[in-house]
């Protein structure tokens, strides 16, 4: 029982920072989008390509539209950019 509570803490602080950050407003496949571009951000330290964020365990199971849809729309939202000076397929925050 006690793993669920803490479970259940961690996704409201989850929830809270999301809001503080505007977040909140983005749908479930953008926010998983998202946390996949910045963790290979964090681990390459330069740019995040297609390939590499298509294959993070948040977003390996999103259906290639979903996962399109997902990108296109934060690029919309200039929550993400083309990396200058690259070819397509490679994003930066």
């Amino acid at each position: 029982m006690y793993r669920y509570t803490t479970v259940a803490q961690l996704r409201e602080i989850v929830m809270t920072m999301e809001q503080e950050l505007g977040l909140s407003t983005l749908s479930h496949n953008e926010r998983d989008v998202l946390y996949a571009v910045q963790s290979v951000l964090a681990e390459t330290k330069s740019v995040a390509k297609s390939d590499d964020i298509r294959s993070h365990d948040l977003v390996r199971d999103m259906s290639q539209p979903t996962f399109h849809r997902a990108l296109k729309s934060l690029l919309t939202r200039s929550l993400l950019h083309h990396a200058p000076e690259t070819k397509a397929g490679a994003y930066i925050i």
